[in-house]
């Protein structure tokens, strides 16, 4: 992989919607500027600069042939690799019935949309 000059920034285009923006250095006419191009760019406003700087360090990385952050490199299926340990606050009790087929997965949230 060759290495290429990059730049990241985060733009405010309205109020309240935030932009990531790729960009690559181009040839500059002087020694005392630096000159980029737009390469790749948000097609939705964020609500939060952080946000939008995450996703376009997220972008950055798939342009460079990498895992965006959060995903694992190759796709990991059920059986394949080792389990992942299973953590449990001491407070917790298990209290279903051994062999039950009640759903072991359970997601739950205060959020009102989900």
């Amino acid at each position: 992989m060759s290495l290429r000059d990059l730049a990241l920034t985060v733009l405010e285009l309205e109020p309240n919607e935030f932009h990531w923006v790729l960009m690559e250095a181009v040839q500059a006419d002087s020694d005392e500027c630096l000159v980029y191009r737009p390469v790749d760019s948000s097609t939705r406003g964020l609500p939060d600069y952080s946000e939008a700087l995450i996703q376009g360090a997220s972008a950055l990385r798939v342009l460079q042939g990498l895992a965006p952050f959060g995903k694992p490199p190759t796709p990991v299926g059920i059986g394949d690799g080792e389990a992942p340990p299973v953590t449990r606050h001491a407070a917790v009790r298990d209290t279903r019935e051994p062999g039950s087929d009640e759903d072991s997965c359970l997601f739950t949230t205060d959020h009102s949309i989900l």
